[in-house]
């Protein structure tokens, strides 16, 4: 993993620049003399600490070791519940057929995760998740990364899925698969440009997913696929950050729409924008 440590903000702001000129397009010559252009997707996130490393909700909950099928046994059990109270409706299916959808559709390169509105919902609402939420902006990305003002500096991390168009890899490695934002879910979803990303390495006797720490995918350092920049910010920037960030309608109001966010937002504004 290639890691830039930018000394100011505007730093950071050329340091995203040039990741997007090296990575944000894919080029080649056609045998027909044509050139094929792909604009690649560039993905951001950020972190309070930069000595944390990329780990999900799940991971941090628990040691437990989950598949996809466990997994979804767990969650399908409190669905009634939170349907009695919010009146939603997730239209999941019985665990039987939930089973069986998971077993038809998945295999040794495809991960198949049911009911994948309903997942982003519970992780969304903190309920622990496989999913490793990533945005489209590394603008949001860093009002994450300053937001909690922690003593060592943040960082941001830039996630390149496929550099070069392709992506390959052998049955049974570990692998990192790409969930897209196209789900009926909870508002914040839509304000914060959100991406998701699942770890998982097929279990050959069992036939299934197993999840894993995305740093089991990273460490391989494949130059062709699943690229991960980090970028560490300085601390003594996050005034500054805060108030370029706010000036561009990114504060936590924007970003969660909420009440409480909206006390947060004021909270920022006074104490931190104010003072730049």
């Amino acid at each position: 993993m290639k890691t830039i440590r930018p000394r100011t903000w505007k730093g950071f702001i050329k340091a995203i620049d040039d990741i997007r000129s090296e990575y944000g397009v894919y080029s080649r010559v056609l045998d027909s003399g044509e050139t094929y252009v792909r604009n690649n997707l560039i993905l951001f996130r950020g972190q309070s600490d930069q000595a944390w490393e990329l780990a999900t909700t799940l991971e941090r909950k628990t040691k437990e070791q989950f598949h996809v099928t466990k997994y979804m046994r767990l969650v399908k059990r409190a669905v009634s519940e939170i349907e009695s109270f919010t009146g939603a409706n997730w239209n999941t299916p019985p665990y039987p057929e939930l089973e069986t959808e998971i077993k038809d559709k998945q295999d040794v390169f495809t991960v198949h995760l049911p009911c994948y509105d309903y997942l982003v919902y519970l992780r969304h609402h903190g309920f622990p998740s496989p999913l490793l939420d990533w945005t489209e902006s590394p603008f949001i990305a860093a009002y994450f990364a300053y937001i909690s003002n922690t003593k060592n500096n943040p960082a941001v991390y830039c996630y390149i899925e496929r550099p070069a168009s392709v992506k390959g890899g052998t049955g049974g490695d570990p692998l990192i698969s790409l969930k897209g934002p196209f789900v009926k879910t909870h508002k914040r979803h839509f304000a914060q440009k959100a991406w998701y990303t699942v770890a998982t390495k097929w279990n050959s006797s069992e036939e299934k997913h197993n999840f894993l720490p995305h740093e089991k995918v990273f460490s391989k350092n494949n130059p062709k696929q699943d690229i991960l920049i980090k970028i560490v910010i300085p601390n003594k920037c996050r005034d500054e950050a805060l108030h370029y960030l706010n000036d561009h309608n990114i504060n936590h109001f924007t970003l969660f729409q909420s009440e409480d966010s909206l006390i947060k937002a004021i909270e920022t504004k006074e104490f931190d924008i104010n003072n730049v």
